[in-house]
């Protein structure tokens, strides 16, 4: 081998290894961010995220305006299935399924990951308390221009929405969540479930574990209307002032996130036993699915979920006013009837009413007897075909 030969040969074998030596980065969810970055400690930056719209921007796609969005900008799927609506409201819309962690979860809309860069290589405390070594790991910190890419003006979401002009800079403000001087690492509960099985009974399996069956139309966005609801944040909510005042007021001190008589009502999971919980249960969920229908774990299967019987026998219990009256009766002016219409979740949507939809014609091309012209159209997939001289529609062909 020549001089050259060998140099070449050696360089290779270092770019090689280089390239093995640094891993690429993946996402991996806004749980594992917060077993940290939550707490007093923290300045309680996971709640501040959990009572943000960004952590409700991927269920907020399930409401009627996002449909008539879509429908105006030329898309015809489920919002909460298109790029085109995911690239903005959630984390990772566009990355591959090796570059998404098992804990992260796209339901979660706009995660701490969308801002920061996905998280495996930088998360490791040791990494994240050297700024440096942080930033060369992945940590990105963007300012006002990233905030942009999304919150430019949107000529569709004006006229739904009637969205006002995006202030940047009150927004930045808005979603502040700096961490304190002298951080102490946050103390949100872990779950590994390894103790699982040595509890007889249904163990609570998770809002998330409810919400793999029960989203999208099919189900009637269940899932989605359950995140932006007040249920979804009620952990969070006890990281506010107005909480720890309300502690105060009853005597309670101490984090309200950690208080059995807050998370009573707010978390009630939260107080099980671990050997009760499955490792895809957290206590940030607040009041998820199974504070009102039981503990999941033995009726959750769909072969069970489709037999009503079965799924009484196996703990499912039926929400009713008594359900709702274990955390609200002391509440003011409060209304079975109304709260519960405002939550409620029905298995199927009503139907759609079939709207005319514009057929966008795109192309032309006439036969070369002159007697049929062929209109390709792009919104209804199909081609018409029209006679000339009558000026009339003779077929619309798929």
């Amino acid at each position: 081998m020549s001089r050259y030969g060998r140099f070449r040969h050696a360089g290779l074998i270092f770019v090689m290894a280089a390239a093995a030596s640094a891993a690429e980065p993946v996402y991996v969810g806004a749980r594992v961010c917060g077993t940290c970055h939550a707490g007093p400690g923290m300045g309680y930056q996971f709640s501040l995220w959990l009572n943000s719209k960004h952590s409700q921007a991927y269920a907020a796609l399930a409401k009627p305006e996002a449909r008539k969005i879509a429908q105006l900008s030329g898309i015809r799927e489920d919002p909460q299935e298109t790029f085109t609506c995911l690239g903005c409201h959630s984390t990772g819309a566009h990355a591959e399924a090796w570059q998404k962690e098992e804990t992260f979860r796209v339901e979660d809309g706009v995660q701490c990951e969308t801002c920061h860069g996905p998280g495996s290589e930088y998360m490791a405390e040791a990494v994240m308390r050297d700024r440096q070594a942080a930033r060369a790991a992945g940590l990105q910190m963007p300012g006002e221009a990233f905030c942009m890419k999304c919150h430019l003006v949107k000529g569709t979401h004006v006229a739904v929405l009637g969205s006002p002009q995006f202030d940047v800079k009150k927004a930045m403000a808005a979603i502040a969540h700096p961490a304190p001087e002298k951080p102490v690492l946050g103390s949100m509960r872990k779950t590994d479930g390894a103790g699982a099985g040595r509890l007889p009974g249904p163990k609570y399996a998770g809002a998330a574990t409810c919400g793999q069956c029960h989203r999208g139309r099919q189900s009637g966005y269940q899932f989605s209307r359950w995140r932006l609801s007040a249920h979804s944040r009620a952990w969070a909510v006890l990281a506010t002032e107005k909480a720890r005042q309300l502690a105060r007021k009853r005597g309670l001190e101490g984090d309200p996130q950690q208080l059995p008589q807050c998370l009573e009502c707010h978390s009630p999971g939260a107080l099980a036993p671990p050997a009760a919980l499955l490792e895809t249960f957290t206590p940030d969920e607040g009041v998820g699915c199974e504070a009102c229908h039981g503990p999941g774990s033995e009726y959750l299967p769909e072969a069970v979920m489709r037999d009503r019987r079965a799924a009484r026998a196996a703990w499912l219990q039926a929400a009713g006013p008594e359900t709702c009256l274990r955390c609200h009766r002391n509440a003011r002016e409060w209304s079975y009837e109304t709260k519960f219409r405002e939550i409620a979740h029905p298995t199927r949507l009503p139907p759609v009413a079939q709207e005319p939809r514009y057929k966008t014609p795109v192309q032309m091309a006439l036969d070369p007897r002159g007697r049929e012209l062929y209109v390709t159209c792009s919104r209804s997939d199909s081609v018409i075909v029209v006679d000339p001289a009558a000026r009339a529609r003779l077929a619309e062909i798929h």
